[in-house]
């Protein structure tokens, strides 16, 4: 029972932090990861109904990776918070966190470059040029970068 109960609060934990990763992203002007699947999208790149399918396929299969690698990163730097915040730790120790830390980023970055390598190898040049047109940031009035970074 008590398992079940924490398998739900991490349940509603995930849910409650992709909607709020979602309503952020809407707030700061990103554009929607799942961008294959947007109107504006699939006009601007004249993408087919076959690069849809290829990359929303490309898309799932790296999720559990991608997400499984986040579950790990964010697992690490949280032992990497208490180990930081225990003055009577060895340096040594902290070291051997930072290690494990850097290690999940590393895999967690890998994981998503190569989703996008692979996705961008079904676009042709034409539509690879515009999905990058369409994901710099836009300018506010005084010329300068209103957005961070957009996920690709």
């Amino acid at each position: 029972m008590q398992l079940r109960a924490i398998a739900l609060l991490s349940v509603v934990v995930v849910v409650g932090v992709m909607a709020t990763a979602a309503v952020e992203a809407g707030e700061q002007g990103r554009r929607p990861h799942r961008w294959w699947q947007s109107d504006e999208v699939t006009g601007l790149l004249g993408l087919t109904d076959e690069q849809s399918v290829m990359l929303d396929r490309i898309y799932r299969r790296t999720l559990p990776k991608l997400r499984e690698s986040m579950r790990r990163l964010n697992a690490e730097e949280r032992t990497l918070s208490r180990l930081v915040a225990d003055m009577e730790i060895e340096e040594i120790d902290v070291t051997r966190q930072i290690d494990r830390v850097e290690a999940a980023r590393s895999e967690t970055s890998k994981t998503r470059i190569l989703m996008v390598f692979r996705m961008h190898r079904i676009l042709t040049d034409t539509q690879r040029d515009a999905l990058d047109e369409w994901m710099k940031p836009e300018p506010d009035e005084n010329g300068s970068d209103r957005s961070q970074r957009r996920r690709r």
